[in-house]
């Protein structure tokens, strides 16, 4: 048998594994009062990590899906990081504009590792600007009336430019590509 069979499949360390131990000692050192740290102040950042590590192996590995998940699953935890502390109030019926934006910055990380896919683009500039639009109508800078006018007039925006995502990108994709040689 030679040696790299004999290697396992995957290398480094299990990030699950290791949270666990943390998250796990940390609730043990609270419940016998040698430490006093809530849950959520060590729960939150351990995830925010663990979708840093995982987005950066999706642009290491050109994973678009891990890029795109990794990257939701830490600003979700950072999301919730900032809502259970003490250093900014959020409120929780900012969750639905949170998603929007959250989903348009995955799209956006999505482009940033190919930049030849701009449909990734488009869909960053929809969800970013609904949730950024919500997010600033909640902190009172624009009116909801006037988010809500706006939507009511430019929504079909929306319907353009997917429909022309659809009509490049398969375009791009039935290109004949350069010549064998």
């Amino acid at each position: 048998m030679s040696a790299s069979a004999m290697k396992p499949s995957k290398s480094g360390v299990p990030l699950f594994g290791l949270a666990l131990i943390v998250i796990g000692s940390a609730i043990l050192l609270g419940k016998l009062h040698i430490l006093h740290i809530s849950f959520h102040s060590i729960f939150w950042p351990l995830v925010m990590i663990l979708g840093l590590v995982g987005a950066g192996r999706g642009f290491s590995r050109n994973r678009r899906g891990q890029i795109f998940w990794n990257t939701v699953l830490f600003l979700y935890a950072l999301f919730f990081f900032l809502r259970t502390s003490e250093f900014v109030e959020v409120h929780s019926h900012i969750v639905i504009p949170a998603t929007f934006l959250i989903v348009g910055i995955a799209f956006l990380m999505t482009f940033v590792n190919n930049v030849r896919d701009w449909f990734f683009l488009a869909a960053a500039l929809i969800f970013g600007g609904i949730g950024g639009f919500f997010i600033l109508a909640d902190l009172d800078y624009v009116s909801y009336w006037d988010v809500g006018e706006s939507l009511a007039v430019y929504w079909p925006v929306a319907l353009i430019l997917f429909g022309l995502v659809i009509l490049f990108r398969r375009r791009s994709c039935s290109a004949p590509g350069p010549p064998a040689s």
